[in-house]
């Protein structure tokens, strides 16, 4: 009994909820990518740059890249493709460990919503056991991968804010894809707050229902804006490092390095900021 939770409005609404936001999250990414991942294609006739090719089979070639693509937060971030103009690579050790806490603490924190929507065992329209159908378990599952997932966002949120610097701007001076870290940090301290007034004071409607909709209010608009905000940013960089890996490896054309690399990325980082020197 002692995790039987409450909400203040009926699981439908959650239900329907989630369905708006998943189609205008699909809208978004459509929009987005027609405008800019599609053009990859047409890249190399802008920067026919060449490199070696390894003439895998293609299935081979697919594995190894979507590899690759996994453990892009792991060695790739943050590479001279972002933030060119910046001395964001200043510590780039710090800065590959911020990225990986938060992508990996919003995957654990998708996990948890996941199995909730399929496990939870519903006493009522607003009264549920959360991953009740999984036995005994199941609430530490749901609760266990939430609250790991919210833990690794807040500590790679408080790193990244700690070192970065971009300097394009002053440091004070927000991007628009800084929304979506301020959303997920504040989105995983409101998930807390509802997890501490639901298992304390179940009872008191005020405080569950205040907790619930500050939550509930940050979540959808995470998730409304993902498609332009540093998470979209994450999905094409994980289709451009599978589009790549997979073209060079498969030995279908020269490997196309990227816009920021070789001359151009040597031109970017000594033009636009006056501690890039030769």
């Amino acid at each position: 009994m002692m995790f039987k939770l409450y909400l203040p409005i009926p699981h439908l609404w959650i239900i329907y909820g989630a369905i708006a936001l998943v189609i205008e999250m699909l809208i978004g990414f459509i929009v987005e990518i027609s405008r800019g991942i599609l053009a990859l294609s047409n890249l190399s006739h802008y920067l026919p740059i060449k490199g070696p090719t390894r003439n895998w089979g293609s299935g081979g070639a697919f594995i190894a890249a979507l590899i690759t693509a996994f453990l892009y937060p792991f060695y790739g971030a943050p590479m001279t493709s972002c933030h060119t103009q910046s001395s964001y690579l200043s510590k780039p050790k710090t800065k590959a460990l911020a990225h990986a806490l938060i992508w990996w603490g919003f995957v654990f924190a998708a996990i948890s919503t996941t199995i909730g929507f399929i496990f939870d065992k519903w006493k009522s329209d607003t009264v549920f056991i959360p991953g009740g159908k999984l036995g005994p378990m199941g609430p530490y599952a749901v609760i266990g991968t939430g609250a790991l997932g919210g833990i690794l966002i807040i500590a790679g949120f408080i790193l990244m804010m700690a070192v970065r610097w971009q300097g394009t701007r002053p440091i004070g001076e927000s991007a628009i894809t800084d929304f979506f870290l301020w959303t997920a940090f504040f989105v995983s301290l409101s998930g807390f707050a509802l997890m501490g007034v639901e298992l304390t004071v179940p009872t008191n409607y005020w405080a569950v229902s205040t907790a619930f909709s500050v939550h509930i209010f940050l979540v959808a608009m995470m998730f409304a804006t993902m498609p332009w905000t540093k998470f979209g940013h994450a999905i094409y960089m994980y289709i451009w490092q599978l589009y790549d890996r997979y073209r060079t490896w498969k030995g279908a054309e020269p490997r196309l390095l990227g816009p920021w690399s070789g001359e151009l990325a040597k031109q970017a980082l000594h033009s636009h900021h006056p501690s890039h020197r030769e």
